[in-house]
């Protein structure tokens, strides 16, 4: 699961055009921290991966409920 997750992620952040550096911006964190958590999406908060789906213009539902 946390594999299409990250999977959904990138491709959400190829979509927008949005580095990893910038995201880290936009959610608030480090650099070192926004690439712990999304090589594991699942040690995001709720309210960072509620954050996250602002910023890709996704819902965090479909984000959860991905299948690739």
């Amino acid at each position: 699961m946390n594999e299409s997750i990250k999977n959904a992620i990138a491709y959400e952040m190829f979509k927008h055009k949005i580095t990893k550096l910038e995201l880290s911006g936009y959610m608030n964190m480090s650099y070192p921290t926004m690439l712990s958590k999304l090589s594991d999406p699942g040690t995001f908060k709720i309210s960072e991966a509620a954050r996250l789906c602002d910023i890709l213009n996704i819902e965090l539902i479909d984000l959860l409920n991905v299948e690739l």
